[in-house]
């Protein structure tokens, strides 16, 4: 029986990895690197921004200023608060589900609560959110996924992980959780399942109509 679901938060719930990207790309064309949004979404998935930046600096000489990340958190900010939206039909999922669900984000706590809150959903929630703030390690280490199931008392039978990137899936994987893969989102291109089933997904649900497919399959309660 399906106790529980852990929901991914961007790019799962909210349509929000599209708008860090156009983000970020703004600014790295602003410190002389051009890059479209295909390569950048296809060569990046989930990765934190310090990651992403080390990666460029190393493999095309970027360098940026101190205030780097204080200029993308304001982006990111602006963009969320124009831009922001659910992915289509998730709104819809989530609030019907009667299986409880929390979300395992490596984003933080306020930034989850954040997204919920602009698009509705906030009150939907009827479990706990579980962020990389938490654990020593974020993903795609399993910590913040071990951290989830302590929490909540689950054992990893007892629950399915719903993730979007391919360091999520290795993060649930790691920590022997089922997973279904998300293409969704705006920010997902073609190729994409297979990085997901490379990385362990056990499903893959191309909108919100397959995942509710899926969590029937598995017992959820709706």
């Amino acid at each position: 029986m399906l106790k529980h679901i852990l929901f991914d938060n961007d790019g799962t719930i909210v349509d929000s990895e599209i708008i860090a990207v156009r983000s970020t790309l703004q600014l790295l064309k602003e410190h002389g690197l051009t890059l479209d949004e295909q390569t950048y979404s296809k060569r990046f998935p989930g990765l934190l921004e310090r990651d992403i930046l080390a990666i460029l600096k190393e493999e095309y000489g970027v360098e940026v200023g101190p205030d780097y990340f204080e200029r993308l958190r304001k982006l990111h900010h602006d963009g969320f608060a124009q831009n922001l939206r659910v992915i289509p039909g998730m709104a819809g999922l989530f609030r019907a589900l009667r299986t409880p669900r929390s979300m395992v984000s490596n984003g933080s706590v306020r930034h989850v609560e954040y997204c919920l809150r602009r698009v509705r959903l906030h009150s939907a929630l009827d479990g706990q959110i579980f962020s990389a703030e938490h654990v020593e390690n974020p993903k795609p280490h399993p910590d913040v996924y071990k951290y989830a199931l302590d929490q909540l008392g689950l054992q990893a039978n007892d629950t399915v992980v719903v993730e979007d990137s391919p360091t999520g899936v290795q993060a649930a994987k790691a920590a022997g959780i089922r997973v279904v893969g998300f293409l969704g989102a705006a920010h997902i291109h073609d190729g994409h399942d297979e990085k997901l089933l490379e990385r362990g997904a056990d499903f893959i649900a191309a909108d919100a109509k397959a995942l509710h497919k899926i969590f029937v399959q598995l017992g959820a309660a709706f």
